[in-house]
């Protein structure tokens, strides 16, 4: 159990290189982003001089912190690309503001892992922030890998099923008779692609049956928009016919003028949810922690949770700006491709995110005692089908 010093939830980096015209602006938050492309605010941060900043103006407390061990680990989310066909207008890769394409986990990759570790997880789901399974060619190798090691294991993952052919698929299904894939389908044949713009969905339709008839199990995935929410009951009994297990109905994480918020059904985005059950008095529960879980990013890079590694790419909430000087110095020590994931998580990356995560209003909000109800809240409709 270590003991560790809690910055502030809103801490002020100490630039040790910072253009001198830039610094004041930096420290006072008018600089909003610090982007590695712009080569002349471009820094590095002495995370103890900042430590000791904020034992002089006391704004810490002790607390103690459980450190990781690999053993404890027992799910992982990977993003398998970073690499997708579609472009849906409030997907996180519209936010980007650092370069981040042409990532993708393959199976030399994966087998860098421990092998005791893969043994011993109770599931994978390969999700990710930015891209699509799908776009990763060796998915079923991979898959084939991890069921060699752990028969067990449950597998599973969220895709547009709108890439490769349909043999693919049925090869893919093979491996997901226990756990869930699920298929984003947004409407029908006149609607889907209004919101997943560049996929067809009859090769969505044909790709998850193939899927399906090979024995993997399936969920249909419907966001609910102003143009296809008259089509809620014939997408649930398309997704019966396409064989899959379950049909949900979801909100978007957002609405605007072409994509607009549906009439006859009341309810709050993703976003407001959150807000809703935020709760200041008690701590963060880290992922890590709390699930034994970790997120491995596309570009091999090892994180507490998706949100770390999508704040490092987008930068897209001003109360979580404290993970990106953390990335930005750790980052080449906590890419498993090239480091031993054990010396990641037991390294100063982690140790100083799960410090600071603690209190930190942005972890509070995504990650509190309340993350059941906010999940449930989220699914409008949920259909199970025998």
């Amino acid at each position: 159990m270590a003991m560790l010093r809690l910055a502030c939830p809103r801490p002020r980096p100490s630039c040790a290189y910072i253009k001198r015209s830039n610094r004041e602006a930096v420290m006072t938050g008018k600089i909003k982003s610090l982007s590695p492309q712009s080569q002349a605010i471009r820094f590095k941060i002495d995370l103890q001089s900042h430590f000791n900043s904020l034992k002089r103006h006391n704004n810490f407390k002790r607390i103690k912190i459980k450190m990781i061990q690999l053993s404890n680990i027992k799910a992982l989310n990977i993003e398998a690309s970073s690499s997708c066909t579609a472009h849906c207008p409030f997907c996180s890769r519209q936010q980007k503001v650092r370069d981040y394409s042409a990532h993708r986990i393959s199976l030399s990759d994966i087998q860098k892992l421990p092998e005791e570790l893969i043994k011993n997880l109770r599931r994978i789901t390969f999700a990710g922030n930015f891209g699509d399974l799908s776009c990763n060619s060796e998915m079923v190798d991979i898959s084939s890998y991890i069921k060699e090691l752990n028969n067990n294991i449950v597998l599973g993952g969220e895709t547009n099923g709108a890439t490769q052919k349909r043999e693919w698929w049925s090869s893919l299904g093979n491996y997901y008779k226990d756990g869930m894939m699920v298929f984003a389908v947004d409407g029908l044949s006149d609607t889907h692609s209004l919101h997943r713009i560049g996929t067809d969905f009859d090769t969505v339709i044909e790709n998850i049956r193939a899927f399906t008839a090979s024995g993997g199990k399936a969920t249909l995935k419907f966001i609910i928009f102003e143009h296809n929410e008259h089509q809620i009951n014939p997408a649930e009994k398309l997704a019966k016919e396409s064989g899959c297990n379950q049909f949900i109905v979801i909100s978007s994480r957002d609405y605007n003028d072409t994509l607009r918020k549906p009439k006859t059904l009341d309810f709050k985005i993703k976003r407001d949810i959150f807000r809703l059950y935020k709760d200041e008095s008690v701590e963060a529960s880290c992922k890590p922690l709390a699930d034994g879980s970790l997120y491995i990013a596309a570009d091999g890079t090892v994180h507490p949770c998706c949100f770390a590694h999508c704040m490092y790419i987008t930068e897209h909430n001003q109360q979580f700006r404290f993970i990106l000087p953390l990335i930005e110095r750790y980052k080449e020590r906590i890419n498993f491709k090239t480091r031993k994931l054990e010396d990641i998580i037991t390294g100063k990356y982690f140790e100083n995110v799960l410090t600071l995560s603690k209190t930190n209003s942005y972890c509070r909000t995504k990650c509190n005692a309340h993350k059941k109800k906010i999940r449930q809240k989220m699914v409008l409709y949920h259909k199970h089908f025998e």
